[in-house]
């Protein structure tokens, strides 16, 4: 991976690829949490309705297909089926995720599980696909490879704070997740506490319909007291020194390595 010139080029069209990946699943992911605001703008199905937002993500991941399928690289097969193995993976999971809403059964496994599936498997893949285009070995894609895994973890747990505690750079609408009644790892740590406050927790979860605006504030000072901030906040911590430990191993260039550290930085807790 320290080559430069040609080696380093044959990985473009699979980062492009990455892109269009992960723009699906962003498209895709807010229709299924009918989140209405991305990055502090309309979410594309909130502006143009559901069925539009589909089509275009679709038609992103059609794109990825074909243009990876153009590649001419011994490895350009394998790195079509850890696409496709990372997104039955992604999709996997982002159904369990949906079913397992309001379900106060859900334990901490399972939810850990469900951010694997849905985030950490499919960027182990984005990573990965450009490396497998250039000289590197099999063992630094691996460390790739693991890197991604652990940076999708942090960036997930990251992301499920924001979708209680919204924060200005991440320009989400405040309690989507709560309002959803999801079983994300920090709900089912915070029930799985013992905390005195833990069985109000459980009831509001095991509840239905719309809840008010002050319902939704009196459950995510629940999730904090019970615990469930402090414990999510330590596995972002946890999965981002991880990823970096694995990002060494793979020995990138030094402009690459340091640009994925300031990468990383943003989705600190």
């Amino acid at each position: 991976m320290r080559e430069t010139g040609g080696p380093a080029e044959r990985g473009l069209a699979a980062t492009v690829v990455g892109d269009l990946l992960v723009n699906t699943s962003i498209i895709h992911d807010d229709v299924l949490d009918r989140d209405p605001v991305r990055r502090g703008r309309p979410a594309l199905w909130a502006a143009y309705g559901a069925e539009y937002a589909l089509m275009v993500g679709d038609a992103l991941l059609g794109l990825a297909y074909s243009l990876l399928g153009e590649q001419s690289h011994p490895r350009a097969h394998q790195a079509l089926r850890m696409m496709s193995d990372g997104w039955s993976r992604l999709c996997a999971g982002q159904v369990r995720d949906t079913g397992q809403e309001g379900r106060t059964g859900t334990s901490l496994e399972q939810a850990v599980a469900v951010n694997e599936a849905k985030a950490a498997d499919g960027l182990r893949g984005v990573f990965c696909l450009p490396v497998l285009f250039t000289d590197a070995t099999s063992e630094q894609v691996e460390a790739v490879g693991r890197y991604g895994f652990h940076f999708g973890m942090a960036a997930q747990y990251h992301n499920d704070l924001t979708g209680v505690w919204p924060t200005l750079d991440r320009g989400r609408a405040p309690g989507g997740d709560i309002r959803r009644r999801k079983m994300t790892p920090m709900v089912t740590a915070a029930l799985a506490s013992g905390h005195r406050d833990s069985e109000l927790l459980a009831a509001y979860y095991g509840g239905h319909g719309e809840p008010r605006e002050e319902e939704v504030a009196a459950v995510a000072v629940l999730i904090d007291r019970c615990g469930g901030r402090a414990w999510t906040v330590a596995q972002n911590l946890k999965h981002m020194r991880l990823a970096a430990e694995h990002l060494r191993k793979a020995d990138p260039p030094a402009a690459l390595y340091d640009d994925l550290l300031a990468t990383g930085a943003r989705y600190l807790a």
